[in-house]
């Protein structure tokens, strides 16, 4: 159904056409960009040498539908960041489940993690689900807040280790 490929340039102006609000930006990444979304911040953003960012297409059609990213952290963590399923056709199809599966399998097998985390708001239940089917469990030792425009959103961290994710993915 999906695959990963690189995040490259000709990929820039379909994601920036995907960010439609400073509160969507805000929601897949945080404070990393600042809204509107520019070709120079995209550009900066891949020079990270820590950042593993890919373009998930559709394999049927070979169509980009949306982004993704692993962050390699110290002590053998990634973070999981920028999950975005762009193209709505594609959204509530089970998409966004394979897109986890593939960045976890990346980072234990690719990058030598040990254990993934994520943040994810904590009133995005749909996403919060997402990650629990996976297998992810909240963290309550960490969470970020963020202002905006005066309301206060709680980011709730999620993790996952590779031994974990393994037993559940071989069965």
């Amino acid at each position: 159904m999906i695959k990963l490929e690189p995040f490259k340039p000709s990929d820039f102006n379909l994601f920036i056409s995907w960010i439609d609000s400073k509160e969507l930006l805000l929601q897949i990444a945080g404070n990393y960009f600042s809204y509107p979304l520019t070709l120079a911040q995209l550009q900066n953003y891949l020079y990270d040498k820590n950042s593993f960012s890919f373009s998930i297409v559709e394999k049927s059609t070979n169509k980009v539908i949306g982004h993704s990213e692993i962050i390699l952290l110290d002590n053998k963590v990634c973070k999981l960041d920028k999950i975005l399923i762009g193209d709505e056709a594609y959204r509530g199809k089970g998409a966004g489940k394979k897109v986890v599966n593939e960045l976890l399998a990346f980072s234990f097998e690719n990058l030598s993690a040990e254990k993934a985390e994520l943040y994810v708001y904590d009133w995005n239940m749909g996403a919060i689900k997402l990650y629990e089917r996976v297998g992810f469990i909240i963290n309550n030792d960490k969470q970020l807040l963020t202002d905006v425009d005066g309301k206060i959103w709680k980011a709730l961290n999620m993790t996952i280790g590779k031994s974990e994710w393994l037993s559940l993915h071989q069965q």
